[in-house]
C-alpha cells in the first residue's frame, strides 16, 4: 500500500493488525477482550512489556488520523506509515508468542 501512495491505508491496517492481535492475546488469557482503540491500554492489560507498550503508544494515533483525515494529529507521510508498520509487526511477533 506505501507503495501505491496510501500510506494513511497502511497506517490504518497497521494499527488495526496490533489492536486484534492484542485483543488476541486478551482472549487467550481472560476469555473476553475490551472494546478500544486504545493500544497502550490493551497492551497495559496483557502486561505487556516496556518496548511493547512504547510501540503501542506510537501507533496509537495512526487509528484516528488514518480513518479522520481532517482531525488534529500527525500527517500520515510513506515515512510515518512505514514507522507505523514497523511497529505494528513488533507488536504482532510478541502478540504471537503470548499465543503459543
Amino acid at each position: 500500500m506505501l507503495d501505491l501512495g496510501m500510506a494513511d491505508m497502511a497506517a490504518f491496517h497497521a494499527q488495526q493488525a496490533a489492536e486484534f492481535v492484542l485483543k488476541a492475546v486478551q482472549i487467550h488469557r481472560n476469555g473476553r477482550f475490551s472494546r478500544t482503540h486504545d493500544l497502550p491500554s490493551l497492551a497495559a492489560k496483557v502486561s505487556a512489556p516496556p518496548r511493547i507498550m512504547k510501540l503501542a503508544s506510537l501507533l496509537t494515533p495512526a487509528y484516528v488520523s488514518a480513518r479522520y483525515p481532517d482531525s488534529v494529529g500527525p500527517k500520515i507521510t510513506k515515512r510515518r506509515g512505514e514507522t507505523y508498520l514497523q511497529a505494528a509487526r513488533r507488536i504482532v511477533r510478541w502478540a504471537r508468542r503470548q499465543l503459543l
